[in-house]
């Protein structure tokens, strides 16, 4: 589903801009995004600038503060009745793993538990590159790999996490390195080397290089509870308040929205301990996002996901075949090349006299 014109697109996003924030802060507010329009439980193929709240309530009981204009410079507003959480924080409540996901691999392959002695277990995304040094790492969630502010560098990383049995030194296939939390929900770690992680699924399908989520694409991923899922981008833009427990309420930013693609053979497509899956472009192989949230209490849950690209700038790491940053190579200042120009005639005058 696309057929909405680029021009119409940007202007939506300059629109979306513009009332984000404050939209954002107004009570029971959880996310403003942009994406199709929703009525009556299906989805139109109407843009429209949707914000997301926690309980949706008929007209008539709405404070001024809580009412929405129906359109703004004609483009429709949207309300959704959403609430989205992290997927693997400390709840040893966390669903079961699908496909035998949550076992020990002598020879890693993605989409598997992993996790760190202080979350449960999510996923690991894939392997990647660190741009510095040339490093191997492997790319989750914080959530997942550090998982409470006390976590420091070096912390052991489990493959299985320690929910599904992952609780000693024979289990470390990687130590924790950096990470964000706030605008994303991203980190990675140095692999030890003491078991191989490959860049496939348990499917067979390659993560190794990056573009950008667009409206309407269609996904999948292979996570750690839901195994192999097939999605469709409803939503795009997303700004969105997501709670961390003891660290309290963080805004995560380029955050894109996934719903149950219409035809595949699941519904479900987030689970708690798919955290850290990377969301595909299913036409092109290549990943456009790290999942990393799914909405409460509703089913099917959809799903939320940073846009890969951001993760990869802020984290400074790249994907096997993503091509490197680009040095930039400044020209030559024009007062140099005049300063040059001088000397040269200034050599050839003098040159030009002596031998008169």
């Amino acid at each position: 589903m696309t057929g909405i014109r680029a021009g119409d697109i940007a202007k939506a996003e300059r629109i979306l801009k513009s009332v984000r924030d404050e939209w954002l802060d107004r009570p029971g507010v959880v996310a403003v995004d942009l994406g199709y329009k929703w009525v009556k439980g299906s989805m139109t193929g109407k843009l429209s600038i949707r914000v997301h709240v926690r309980d949706k309530k008929p007209a008539s009981l709405l404070s001024k503060e809580e009412m929405f204009p129906q359109e703004i410079n004609g483009i429709e507003v949207d309300v959704i009745e959403a609430v989205y959480i992290p997927q693997a924080l400390s709840d040893s409540k966390l669903e079961s793993a699908s496909g035998g996901r949550d076992k020990r691999y002598d020879v890693v392959p993605i989409g598997v538990s992993i996790g760190s002695r202080y979350s449960t277990a999510g996923t690991l995304g894939t392997k990647v590159i660190d741009v510095t040094n040339g490093d191997e790492m492997i790319l989750s969630n914080w959530h997942v790999l550090a998982g409470r502010p006390g976590a420091r560098p070096g912390l052991p990383i489990w493959q299985p996490g320690w929910i599904d049995g992952g609780t000693n030194d024979e289990n470390t296939i990687a130590e924790l390195s950096r990470w964000v939390l706030g605008p994303y929900d991203a980190a990675v770690a140095k692999l030890t080397g003491q078991r191989e992680v490959t860049t496939k699924t348990l499917e067979g399908k390659s993560i190794v290089d990056v573009t950008e989520p667009k409206l309407g694409m269609r996904v999948w991923k292979s996570g750690r509870s839901t195994g192999y899922t097939e999605g469709l981008i409803d939503g795009i833009k997303m700004r969105v308040s997501i709670p961390y427990g003891e660290l309290g309420i963080k805004r995560i930013d380029s955050v894109f929205h996934i719903v149950p693609r219409a035809g595949a053979a699941k519904t479900e497509i987030s689970m708690g301990g798919d955290s850290g899956a990377i969301w595909v472009d299913a036409e092109s192989g290549k990943a456009v996002g790290l999942h990393f949230a799914g909405e409460r209490a509703n089913l099917p849950e959809h799903a939320l996901a940073n846009e890969i690209i951001q993760v990869t700038k802020a984290l400074n790491i790249r994907f096997l075949r993503q091509s490197p940053p680009r040095t930039l190579k400044l020209p030559i200042p024009r007062r140099d090349l005049g300063i040059d120009l001088v000397n040269a005639i200034s050599t050839f005058f003098r040159r030009f006299l002596r031998r008169r």
